[in-house]
């Protein structure tokens, strides 16, 4: 007691090693939890990657009505995303207070919640003709793009039953089930491209349809698989998976209620990059297919910071579910730091292998000149697309869910949008133009996320502070 009361110095080296060792903690925890976050986030973007690299040799023409439904399609299916995205906010609060019993009711609310917006997705989907026409495409674009939607659209109950079982597995440190079911998904889905698309099963071939029709049934076998999986859990006692729901509707409120302001945050987005997908189907089917697959690219990338994004929530929420405020801010900042790594490695690898990652979807000529300018510039997209979304997830994780909504949508239709519009038709940029757009919002959200995500953590951390001197 003498030593610190006269020397505070081995004091403050006690609480930078505390730090030292919470932050290597937190590292090594995150690549832990992310990494098959990753390859099950990914798995998503990759069965639509086979899809557009098996349409795209096939056709340039059947790659353009691909990519404009899956421009629409994106929209609903990332909505319910984050609609039920409150089952991984919840689950890993429950799981961090040591409330085991309430995960598995958690999990079944959201296999309900997930089946209902999964079926309104249908149902839009088959609109999907009409929809692309009131965008003012050409009829030819609405018609063959509208077939896109309604076959896709009838797999999105599938993958949102899917989801729902995959936040419940990360939320409870479980996320390698998910991975294993992902991986086997994707083998799956190329091999009924390779059936459906150009096959002689068929009288004609299938084209775009027929990766649509794959990546539906594929969605299906994903879902079943995983219900079963969580259902037959080893210790699905400990987490009450089969006990009978209580507490009627009121009892779904707070899924919901972080469900709506996660849907509307990522919902936003979406839409916003419907509206640049639209915006290309302006500029011609070359610039659009160019675009389509210069955003499947980023989309894939997108997907490590979604696990890091997802990793984060779970590490910010266990954090925040005990109490423990300086954790949880550490958490976060954790998160930001390894996307930030991560995206500039896989930036610079994008941008010298921007030509050769163009051919792997295409063999035209002409679109390959047209994409691979797209694809080197959306190098510079990568650090801080995937940080707004790790700083949103982070915010989350702590239960803070309007404001990233609010920040998102500012960010995304106040500035991407517009500033899309002006580079691609103003400014005459073309496809390039409308990632300039994407950049300039990415970088306002990620600033906005950022700020507050400090303000929240210090503003805790003086209250934690204050009520301890009382």
């Amino acid at each position: 007691m003498m030593m610190n009361s006269t020397s505070p110095e081995p004091v403050t080296r006690l609480a930078i090693e505390g730090v030292r060792g919470r932050l290597k903690r937190h590292t090594s925890e995150l690549i832990r939890l992310s990494a098959p976050i990753v390859v099950s986030r990914s798995g998503f973007l990759l069965l639509i990657m086979a899809d557009t690299v098996m349409t795209g040799h096939f056709s340039s023409l059947e790659l353009a009505y691909l990519a404009i439904g899956l421009g629409l399609i994106m929209p609903m299916m990332i909505t319910s995303l984050g609609m039920i995205m409150g089952a991984l906010v919840l689950t890993a609060n429950a799981y961090g207070g040591e409330r085991f019993t309430e995960c598995g009711p958690i999990w079944r609310r959201s296999l309900w919640y997930g089946g209902f917006l999964g079926i309104i997705c249908v149902l839009i989907g088959m609109a999907g003709e009409q929809l692309l026409l009131a965008t003012d495409q050409t009829a030819d674009i609405s018609k063959y793009g509208g077939e896109i939607m309604q076959i896709v659209s009838q797999g999105l109950p599938g993958h949102l039953l899917f989801l729902c079982c995959a936040y419940f597995l990360e939320g409870i440190n479980r996320p390698s089930l998910s991975m294993i079911v992902m991986v086997a998904a994707n083998i799956l889905n190329v091999a009924l491209n390779w059936l459906l698309i150009d096959s002689f099963i068929f009288a004609e071939p299938l084209g775009a349809a027929g990766a649509a029709w794959a990546t539906t049934i594929t969605r299906w076998a994903m879902a079943l698989s995983m219900i079963v999986i969580v259902w037959n859990l080893k210790d699905r006692e400990k987490f009450a998976i089969r006990a009978p729901l209580t507490g009627g509707f009121k009892a779904w409120q707070e899924l919901r209620r972080i469900g709506y302001a996660i849907g509307v945050s990522v919902g936003v987005e979406s839409l916003a990059f419907a509206t640049l997908n639209a915006y290309a189907g302006w500029l011609g089917k070359i610039p659009l297919a160019a675009y389509g697959l210069t955003l499947n690219l980023m989309a894939l990338a997108f997907m490590l910071a979604i696990g890091i994004g997802s990793a984060t929530t779970v590490r910010v929420g266990i954090a925040f579910g005990r109490g423990d405020i300086p954790d949880a801010a550490l958490a976060g900042w954790t998160g930001l730091g390894v996307n930030t790594v991560m995206m500039m490695g896989v930036g610079v690898i994008t941008y010298f292998l921007s030509g050769p990652l163009t051919s792997i979807y295409t063999d035209d000529p002409v679109l390959i000149a047209e994409a691979v300018i797209s694809v080197a510039f959306i190098t510079w997209v990568f650090v801080p697309d995937g940080g707004q979304a790790v700083m949103a997830n982070a915010l989350r994780g702590r239960k803070d869910v309007w404001a990233p909504s609010i920040i998102q949508t500012v960010s995304f239709f106040g500035v991407m949008v517009p500033v899309g519009y002006l580079s691609t038709f103003i400014y005459d940029n073309g496809v390039v133009g409308l990632f300039h757009g994407i950049l300039t919002g990415c970088i306002v959200s990620l600033a906005w996320l950022s700020l507050r995500f400090h303000r929240l953590a210090m503003r805790d951390i003086r209250r934690a502070k204050e009520a301890e001197a009382d």
